[in-house]
């Protein structure tokens, strides 16, 4: 029987429209566009200049000091024509490299040879050091730099590595299709982190609507023979592949408010992420390529797809590559229909974590008209974190942090299961998006001026 998280959850149409498209490789633009902010944490730092010449996978800007934050590398070969801030997705400046495109060579040392190298290293040090350098970072949505997060803290253990491969998004095929065609990178990249960790069990968690990934990996995993890994099954179930939902599935551990997966011997990593420590660590290859998915329901299927980009693509350049954008398109989004972007700004660029360019027509976005609550709690039902967000709209239309706060607004992973679920079509994402944005920023503040507070009662003791 497939497995699941117990509270919550919602059942959306999967629309896999594009399962069956197999990865193709785009070609070069005339330009690229790499952003310094594509990684959580602190924005990375330049480390070359207006003229440079530079090779794909060469370093161009290192992680900020002193904060959380990761290594950028060059996508192409060619020149640096600019450094400056341009618009992202959301339409906010972001420091940018441009680069003209000439050619495509790539820095000494990589290999980009299809050979599999199943030869795992034991130096933890080193390999940790390779994934850093790589500017490896976390391909399931938050991008937090992975060799953080493959070194726990003193006195945290890691009790089990779970792969995400359960794309529970609708739409999204891209996770799917490299699983089915990457698969053995990928079992590769576990046993690395494995071996990182500690050598814990791994399982990697597949929802049941992807049998043909589900057979890859369990072949991959059978042919490699790499002790301690193993494929579950998931239902399908949204937000499956949300960290705290994982690891419930899979190991039946809750993971307490405000605490992190290492809390309950969880490390959670996304299936693309594995297939970059691959290649980073086995290939000297670093983070400058992703797959993204091309689709929507005003898509013909033919015009689906599933593409191996550089990052820094312009978006547009890619939509005009695949079709153009079509005419019934509404609103184009970058990720899923239920925690996706909105894309103002389509001469943005492709990032690290660049998952989709999402069409959807008119009727999907439309949202109907907004009645009162009826307190039917059904948005308490759904809500994956046994959270109240009927209760959490109301104090937040009335400003009260405090009590915000003590409802674990905190806790919200924006999955937007409350809304989907409202029949009186309350935008209660929205809202609980933006109280959760203020109570944190208040937790942030405190927090600081605790820290503030030790160091100069400490300070004041010398």
């Amino acid at each position: 029987m497939s497995k699941t998280f117990k509270i919550g959850g919602v059942h959306p149409h999967d629309s896999k429209f594009s399962r069956n498209c197999a990865i193709e490789v785009l070609p070069l633009p005339q330009t690229v566009y790499i952003s310094m902010a594509q990684h959580l944490g602190a924005p990375a730092v330049p480390c070359v200049a207006v003229g440079d010449k530079v090779k794909a996978g060469q370093v161009i800007a290192e992680p900020a000091p002193r904060a959380l934050s990761a290594y950028v590398h060059s996508s192409v070969s060619g020149t640096v024509k600019s450094i400056g801030p341009r618009k992202d997705i959301a339409g906010n400046n972001q420091n940018h490299i441009e680069i003209l495109v000439e050619g495509d060579e790539w820095a000494e040392g990589i290999d980009l040879s299809t050979d599999l190298v199943t030869t795992i290293p034991t130096d933890r040090a080193e390999v940790l050091k390779k994934i850093q350098m790589g500017g490896v970072v976390g391909l399931g949505g938050a991008t937090f730099p992975a060799h953080v997060k493959l070194n726990p803290p003193a006195g945290s253990k890691a009790e089990c590595l779970i792969l995400n491969g359960a794309e529970c998004e609708p739409f999204l095929t891209s996770d799917n299709r490299i699983m089915i065609e990457r698969s053995k990178e990928i079992v590769v990249g576990a046993a690395i982190m494995q071996m990182v960790l500690g050598g814990c069990p791994c399982v990697i968690g597949i929802e049941e609507n992807k049998p043909e990934a589900i057979a890859a990996m369990n072949k991959a995993v059978s042919e490699l023979g790499y002790p301690g890994i193993s494929v579950m099954v998931l239902m399908k179930k949204y937000p499956q592949g949300g960290e705290k939902q994982l690891i419930n599935a899979v190991m039946g551990r809750e993971v307490g408010s405000g605490a992190l997966p290492i809390s309950a011997g969880a490390v959670v990593q996304n299936v693309a992420t594995s297939l970059a420590v691959y290649e980073a660590v086995q290939k000297n290859k670093p983070l400058v390529t992703n797959t993204m998915t091309i689709t929507g329901d005003c898509l013909p299927v033919e015009k689906q797809h599933n593409y191996l980009f550089r990052i820094g693509m312009p978006l547009s350049w890619i939509a005009e590559y695949a079709g153009g954008v079509p005419e019934g398109a509404a609103k184009v989004v970058s990720g899923g229909p239920m925690m996706g972007r909105a894309i103002s700004n389509l001469d943005a660029c492709t990032v690290k974590g660049s998952s989709s360019l999402l069409y959807l027509s008119e009727k999907t976005t439309k949202r109907a008209a907004q009645s009162n609550c009826i307190r039917c709690g059904k948005c308490a039902e759904a809500c994956p974190m046994g959270l109240e967000p009927f209760l959490l709209n109301k104090l937040a239309k009335n400003g009260m942090m405090d009590e915000l706060e003590a409802n674990a607004v905190q806790d919200c992973i924006s999955c937007g299961c409350c809304q989907f679920s409202c029949p009186a079509c309350i935008p209660l994402l929205d809202t609980i998006n933006i109280a959760k944005g203020q109570v944190l920023g208040i937790l942030r503040a405190r927090a600081a001026a605790a820290k503030a507070a030790a160091e100069a009662a400490k300070a004041s003791q010398k």
